[in-house]
């Protein structure tokens, strides 16, 4: 028998703290499960939503959309998960019935309802609720706390680079941002998948960690010309892809690094909005510039399956009690953490 209430990291505004608040447990509606939170990884898009600078939420907010856990009650319909089964979710809402969801590509849903953790309470708290067809078996072998990982910082490189890029083996990758929590796992995805990795990040910390990740080189590109060391790395040829990361700040030197028939794609972008691009320069090379958004449930579930198998490795630097969620922000927002910290409800 649940008891009556949970304790949570509540947003009661913008800009605002995260209160350590004594809530009641939500209960699941129909196709819903109520999932008793073990894990739940602390990300820069839950600052951008505290700062009201990304999506807009309705206060009072529970943050958090890297979540696993494990099933403590489902709504009626529900029959493919039962109580105390491990779970971990994706990140976003969508409806299961559109064009896009029914080709196995929810990421561009046409009926999106928006983020867990912003449209929906997250996981900073100790039990959430989430859609059914939102969750993903989690094997024994694989502990909570990498669980809280695999749909963001290792599912995100993945469908952007096997999926959207289409990486194959023997090709020359470049990965901006790559000390990062995402590009650390990016480059982890980039060896698995067969490329040569290049990570290009600031300083000697991001430099050793892209290296300890697999990466074949590390640079930092306020020491060298990055579209120089990539023509001399790859024989004068440019790269076959390139993963940006970073954004407008990279992009040129992104885009001076790719051969001919190259492929660039964008996850995201911390440095701004304003994109500027030569058409020129893309038809007479014929590049493929491409937007890559998270990773769909089906890839989730590949992702475990390689986690399982060793041949991912979530990469954590904290672990901590849910009433650290302020400091582990703060973390973040500073750039001193080394792949994700991650807080235990």
């Amino acid at each position: 028998m649940l008891e009556s209430t949970m304790r949570a990291m509540v947003l009661e505004e913008f800009g605002g703290p995260l209160v350590l608040s004594e809530i009641p447990i939500p209960r699941p509606a129909p196709s819903e499960v109520l999932v008793r939170v073990r894990a739940c990884a602390v990300d820069r898009f839950d600052t951008a939503i505290r700062a009201q600078v990304r999506e807009r939420a309705n206060l009072p907010l529970i943050l958090g959309h890297e979540i696993s856990g494990e099933v403590a009650e489902v709504g009626s319909g529900v029959e493919e998960w039962g109580a105390g089964d491990r779970v971990v979710s994706s990140l976003y809402l969508t409806c299961g019935r559109c064009r896009w969801c029914r080709r196995g590509r929810e990421t561009i849903c046409e009926n999106f309802r928006g983020h867990v953790g912003v449209n929906v309470p997250g996981g900073y708290a100790e039990y959430t609720v989430l859609p059914s067809s939102s969750l993903v078996a989690l094997p024994e072998s694989i502990r909570h706390e990498e669980g809280s990982l695999l749909a963001n910082v290792v599912g995100t490189p993945f469908h952007a680079l096997a999926r959207r890029m289409r990486l194959t083996a023997g090709e020359y990758l470049i990965i901006t941002g790559a000390g990062g929590g995402v590009g650390l796992h990016a480059i982890q995805v980039g060896k698995l998948l067969g490329a040569q990795v290049m990570g290009v990040d600031l300083g000697e910390a991001k430099a050793a960690a892209m290296a300890a990740a697999g990466a074949d080189r590390t640079i930092d590109p306020t020491l060298v010309d990055l579209a120089e060391v990539a023509r001399e790395w790859t024989g004068g040829k440019g790269v076959d892809g390139v993963l940006e990361l970073v954004g407008p700040a990279t992009l040129s030197s992104s885009l001076g690094s790719l051969s001919k028939g190259g492929r660039l794609v964008i996850v995201g972008s911390h440095t701004g909005d304003a994109w500027t691009i030569d058409p020129g320069l893309v038809y007479r090379n014929e590049w493929e510039i491409l937007g890559s958004r998270n990773v769909t449930v089906d890839e989730l579930a590949t992702v475990v399956s390689l986690t399982d198998q060793g041949l991912v490795h979530p990469i954590i630097d904290q672990v901590r009690p849910l009433h650290d969620a302020e400091e582990l922000q703060q973390r973040v927002l500073a750039g001193a953490v080394i792949g994700r910290d991650v807080l235990v409800p």
